[in-house]
């Protein structure tokens, strides 16, 4: 089976992880071993909610943090 590459052009439009036909961002997930609200992660960025320090991520709820494509 042919391994599709993730690219930074997939990213979607809009502050979300999500663009507005409900298409997902390749790169976001949610890690299962961690609690809610803290179980958000970036495979673009290689970061998760539980990760940041010093200000509260919200890739949990499927808000950007990449800042790419940010504008609909």
């Amino acid at each position: 089976m042919k391994k599709i590459e993730k690219t930074k052009e997939q990213i979607p439009n809009g502050p979300y992880c999500y663009g507005m036909n409900g298409y997902l961002c390749p790169f976001w997930q949610i890690n299962e071993n961690k609690p809610h609200q803290l179980n958000g992660y970036c495979e673009y960025l290689k970061e998760g909610d539980w990760m940041v320090e010093g200000y509260t991520s919200m890739l949990w709820d499927q808000v950007k943090e990449c800042g790419i494509n940010e504008d609909w």
